[in-house]
């Protein structure tokens, strides 16, 4: 058997496959070696069990594992396939974290590939903006005088490396544009592992046109902690809208909690002999 430890990695890191193998019962043969494959590519041998075998996947992607034994017999033996999956490298847009307080343009989720840092329903670019490559089916559009999310369905997200400067309460202002008839919208959230947590609705109400752009206000319901954080813009079940940006406002800063008075301390004198005084002594003191 084989299993990948962790069976889910980011391009560049390192997955351990730990191989193992057991002769049946009553065998009196002996295993020569296990040959490792990726994707049909060997990537290595072991020759004992229990044995791991490391390996660094260079390209994003989902990788068949499979191990193949063959005993002093010249039998062999395939195990069980196992999928190593392999994202991509996370990295913010402009390579550095956006900073909070501060505006989020949409159209600069995080690099990295479907499913990692962003989640499109399908692989077709439906948008008519040429403004990243890397988007695999992510919809942009050209709209108020720049780029935006486009072509947006429910369950939809994208994801950004921030850098909070000022923690505390925040207020956000969200420009988007619904040209339906019903209100549609998303949700932020904050990201940490596996955990997503919401900390704020944007309600998009109709604004007559897919290309007429308004702003939506709101609070965050949680405060913002100092440092870098992973932001989530996830489209509600009804979505019907373009975003093209979110302003984040710091509304109090709790980053100073609490402030430390000096008082003020009596100064200690000596005379010439080096003897202690007090502030009643008269003379020459140091």
């Amino acid at each position: 058997s084989i299993v990948a430890k962790p069976a889910t990695i980011s391009v560049g890191d390192t997955t351990h496959l730990v191989v193992t193998t057991k002769l049946a019962s009553g065998s009196t043969s002996t295993i020569t070696g296990v040959n490792v494959y990726s994707n049909d590519l060997l990537i290595g041998t072991v020759t004992k069990s229990p044995d791991t075998l490391q390996y660094v996947p260079t390209a994003k992607g989902s990788y068949s594992i499979v191990a193949i034994a063959t005993n002093s017999e010249g039998k062999s033996k395939t195990s069980s396939k196992k999928t190593l999956k392999v994202n991509g490298k996370r990295i913010p847009y402009k390579s550095t974290p956006i900073v909070l307080p501060g505006i989020i343009q949409a159209e600069n989720f995080d690099k990295g590939g479907e499913g990692f840092t962003f989640h499109d329903k399908d692989s077709q670019n439906e948008g008519d903006a040429s403004y990243r490559t890397d988007n695999e089916g992510l919809d942009l559009v050209k709209g108020n005088s720049g780029t935006a999310i486009g072509y947006t369905s429910s369950g939809e997200w994208t994801e950004y490396t921030t850098k909070v400067k000022e923690p505390g309460e925040y207020s956000f202002e969200a420009t988007c544009s619904n040209g339906s008839s019903s209100n549609g919208g998303f949700t932020i959230n904050t990201v940490k592992g596996s955990t997503v947590t919401k900390i704020g609705t944007v309600t998009v109400t109709p604004t007559g046109g897919w290309d007429t752009y308004k702003v939506m206000k709101g609070k965050l319901t949680k405060n913002l902690a100092e440092g870098e954080q992973i932001l989530r813009f996830t489209l509600n079940s009804a979505a019907n809208c373009n975003i093209d940006k979110v302003n984040f406002i710091c509304t109090l800063n709790t980053g100073i909690e609490q402030v430390e008075t000096l008082q003020p301390q009596s100064n200690v004198i000596y005379n010439l002999n080096g003897q202690k005084g007090d502030a009643k002594y008269k003379g020459i003191v140091i």
